[in-house]
């Protein structure tokens, strides 16, 4: 099947994709020109926990939170994704509802891949194949290092470590120094840190008084990188 214009462009942009370019060429084409491209605005739910995994999504722009709640109500935020990530393979791949929600953080496009497809492209290649072993490795890592910085890390330390990485995902210049532009609430920073709200708002508030950053609403502008990393670099066992 002949790709769209549109279809071409995407094609071109996941072949640079550490796991997808190394699918059979003629496979990741098939894949595209089948797959469909869906668009959210901010804070639509792309997918919920528990429901059917049938296919994989792979982000062509904006971002992306997973979470869960627990038995109690309380949100975990596993991941945040942005542009040629993929997400929602697990629940395709081991055939099980899905285990997080996920819900656009910007206006955001996602190609959404057939399931069953994708894991016949993916026994095609083993070289692919390997990617999505060290793919899901890296999940893992990430979900344990969470686990270990809520035993490890003091409150001060996770807030700050999230701040940073939240930074690295996506921000900009500005003035008074590097402005997250990923509107988060402090319930979901709480999410990210396993910190009550009353946590959150006292360390921020601390932060903005000694100068380290700044408030607008939702939008957070670190001034003070340094004085963050040394708080986690310091923080650790």
């Amino acid at each position: 099947m002949a790709l769209t214009p549109a279809q071409t462009a995407i094609l071109e942009q996941l072949r640079r994709h550490e796991l997808l370019r190394r699918f059979v060429a003629e496979d990741l084409q098939a894949l595209v020109s089948h797959a469909t491209v869906r668009t959210y605005d901010e804070r639509d739910t792309l997918f919920t926990q528990g429901e059917a995994g049938q296919t994989v999504l792979v982000v062509v722009h904006g971002y992306v939170k997973l979470s869960a709640l627990t038995a109690g109500g309380r949100e975990v935020v596993f991941d945040v994704v942005g542009p040629n990530d993929v997400f929602g393979e697990l629940a395709v791949l081991i055939d099980l509802p899905r285990a997080a929600t996920a819900v656009a953080l910007a206006p955001c496009a996602v190609l959404a891949i057939d399931g069953p497809a994708f894991v016949d492209a993916l026994a095609r290649s083993p070289e692919a194949m390997f990617w999505m072993i060290r793919l899901l490795g890296h999940r893992v890592s990430r979900t344990t290092e969470q686990m270990t910085d809520g035993l490890d890390l003091p409150a001060p330390g996770r807030l700050a470590k999230a701040l940073l990485e939240l930074a690295a995902l996506r921000s900009r210049p500005v003035t008074e120094g590097l402005q997250i532009n990923l509107a988060l609430s402090q319930r979901e920073l709480g999410g990210m840190t396993g910190l009550i709200r009353e946590s959150i708002n006292k360390h921020l508030g601390a932060w903005r008084d000694a100068g380290w950053l700044s408030l607008s609403g939702r939008t957070i502008t670190l001034r003070d990188l340094a004085a963050l990393r040394a708080l986690v670099r310091d923080a650790g066992p």
